[in-house]
Formats: C-alpha cells, structure tokens, sequence
C-alpha cells in the first residue's frame, strides 16, 4: 500500500495547540470520531501502556523540553526515517496520522520498500533477512529513565514476491561487519528513495508500516497555540493474544 491520503475531512472545531500531548483527545469529539473510523476500517485500533500513558489518540506536537529529541514532539532536529515501533513484538500494521493543524515547513518524508530494494544487490537484500541486526526501544517508552535494550531483528522479511522491512537509521545496528556492510547500503538505498509531503489541516495519512518507513524534516515551533498539531493512530490487522493486550493497550512489559 504504502502511504494514502485522504483530503478535506471536517474534523470539526480545532482550539490553539497545547503545549503537551497528555491532553483529554475525546473532546475533540468529531476529529477524534473521523481518525477511529478510518483505523477501524483497517483493523484494531491500539496503543502501549508505556507510551504516552496507554492514549489511544497520540497527539504530535512540538515540546520545548524535547525538541532536540529522536521523538515526535521534536521539532529542532530531522526526524530519521523509521518503521514505527520497530521493536515491539505487536508492532501497528499502520500508522494513521491526521493533520489538525498544518505548517507548510514542517515536512513528511517517506520511502516504500518496493522502491528500495530495487537499488540493492543481491548479497544486501539476502544478508538483510538473517537475523544479525538489532534494534533499541523507542524513547517514548522509556520516559522514566529506563534503559535501553537491544532486540534482535530481522531487516527484511520475504513473502512471495513481496518484503517487509523494520529500520529505523538511527538505532538499527549490524552485530558484524557484514551485516553492518549491508545496513550502509540499505541506508543508501532509503536516501535515495525519499519522497515527501506536507500535511494541510483536513489531511489524514495512512501509512503501510511493514512497508514505508517514515520521518520527518526540522521546522521552527512558535510554541503560541499556531503551531502544527497532528494526531496519531496505530492500527493492527490481529490483536496480539489476550495475555497481552487490555481493552485496546498492548501491556507487553520490555523491563523486569
């Protein structure tokens, strides 16, 4: 699939933008409505306990405190291309982001692995299927100083004709030389294959995670209520079992 766009949804009333996203999203009662259809249309609608507090409707807006960060609210530094929650055992099958206050200069950046791995040899695309790369946890879900992790992973995945991948550059390693060869051509590879777009107010964006990695460019934040505010939504096709999910909050623990 990819990315799809939808325009000019009427996602209702939008006040200023706050300066958190631990804010109540239910009362933004149409835009809300609008982004759950769309997720339910795709599958299971669900968050982490450790991000944001289990919020079902992830708000990404620029913070002060975070804008130097690998993080969504950071506004300062080029967010890396990524697939979102790469290490996550139940990582979203899509990522939906609706757009409720656009900035022309804050810019979407993507890239589809149909494009990318027609710019690899085959000793690249063979070796990124062997599970030699590991990968950290996000730093959303480590908001109260817990460590770092390495998890290992498999880049790529084959079915049939057609892969999936989790990268994110980053944070994505080789655990040897080879392997480290290969993550520098697949870096190259995704480099030149990015495209981009800028999200409009109205906008929603579905994003295929096991096949586009996404980020997103530096853009100064006015921190007044005017800046760009997107909310955000995680879509899975199955929900994990039940041992591992609460409602809709995947409760996977990475820390003993």
């Amino acid at each position: 699939m990819g990315i799809t766009l939808h325009k000019n949804n009427n996602l209702g009333h939008i006040p200023s933008t706050p300066s958190t996203p631990y804010i109540d999203t239910m009362a933004l009662s149409t835009a809300s409505s609008v982004l759950i259809n769309h997720g339910k249309s795709l599958g299971y609608p669900i968050s982490y306990a450790q991000e944001q507090g289990g919020q079902l409707i992830q708000n990404v807006l620029p913070v002060h405190k975070t804008e130097y960060q690998q993080i969504s609210t950071s506004s300062k530094v080029e967010l890396a291309m990524h697939t979102e929650t790469a290490f996550h055992p139940y990582k979203p099958d899509y990522v939906i982001l609706s757009c409720l206050r656009g900035d022309p200069t804050a810019v979407t950046t993507y890239a589809d692995i149909d494009t990318i791995i027609k710019k690899l040899d085959l000793w690249v695309i063979a070796t990124l299927q062997k599970k030699w790369f590991t990968t950290g946890i996000d730093i959303s879900f480590r908001t109260r100083g817990e460590k770092d992790k390495q998890i290992p992973i498999t880049v790529l995945e084959k079915h049939g004709e057609d892969y999936s991948f989790l990268y994110d550059s980053t944070v994505v390693k080789g655990v040897d030389p080879l392997a480290a060869a290969a993550l520098d051509k697949l870096k190259e590879a995704v480099e030149d294959s990015v495209e981009e777009i800028v999200l409009e107010t109205g906008d929603i964006l579905v994003i295929d995670n096991n096949k586009t990695i996404h980020g997103r460019k530096p853009f100064q934040a006015r921190y007044d209520g005017t800046d760009r505010w997107v909310q955000r939504l995680l879509v899975r096709k199955e929900l994990p079992p039940s041992d591992q999910i609460e409602g809709h909050v995947i409760t996977t623990r990475f820390y003993d």
